[in-house]
């Protein structure tokens, strides 16, 4: 039976947005294709079409609300309550391993490796820009509006940059390696805010890392 003429009900947006990110952590976003994202969908090209404009524009919407779960589940930090400086660390910390670890920013290191490098050095795509609001939100919005906080900002979102798009080697990652990396983007982004490099609250919070949660312990 061919692709066009199979009869079987439509999936939700989710569940196709969720396909669309398991193609891209399978095939990479080069070679992700609407049959990659229909078969894993359970649907077919026809489907895909006749609601998305095009495959970039699925990819744009699926790709720009797993950003921004991400980025939500990394305000939810654990552990001892933090002065409000540290803590806005600490979240950039976690959103930087959430992403850093995702499936899709695996695939994207390991088959499009230029197009994460463009991602550092040009943050300026509407995922930086989504990326942009949220520090301004719950990082920088203490700083005043203008200069002060855009450089802040600009700053802190350079920064975590390299750190998010260089994903682990394959297999488990050394402890030891990891909490020194964690550590190294603490004391970086401590410098970008204007705090004390060797802030003992961060630096103790920087030691244990969980893999359950991808968060700072």
């Amino acid at each position: 039976m061919s692709d066009f003429s199979r009869h079987i009900a439509p999936p939700g947006m989710a569940t196709v947005y969720r396909a669309t990110l398991d193609a891209l952590a399978q095939y990479g976003p080069r070679r992700a294709g609407v049959a990659h994202i229909a078969r894993l969908a359970d649907t077919n090209r026809t489907f895909i079409y006749r609601n998305w404009a095009d495959p970039q524009a699925l990819i744009r919407n699926a790709t720009l609300g797993e950003l921004k779960h991400l980025l939500q589940l990394a305000r939810d930090v654990p552990g001892p309550l933090l002065p409000p400086g540290c803590l806005a660390i600490r979240v950039v910390l976690r959103a930087t391993r959430l992403l850093r670890e995702h499936p899709v920013v695996g695939a994207m290191a390991r088959t499009e490796p230029t197009l994460a490098h463009t991602a550092v050095l040009r943050p300026t795509t509407v995922w930086h820009e989504t990326a942009w609001q949220w520090l301004t939100e719950h990082v920088t919005g203490h700083l005043p509006r203008g200069p002060e906080r855009n450089t802040a900002t600009l700053a802190v979102l350079t920064t975590a940059l390299p750190y998010a798009f260089t994903p682990p080697l394959e297999g488990p990652e050394d402890a030891t390696e990891q909490a020194s990396l964690y550590r190294r983007l603490s004391t970086s982004l401590h410098l970008c805010l204007g705090l004390p490099a060797d802030c003992p609250d961060c630096t103790a919070t920087t030691k244990t890392w969980s893999s359950a949660t991808g968060a700072p312990l």
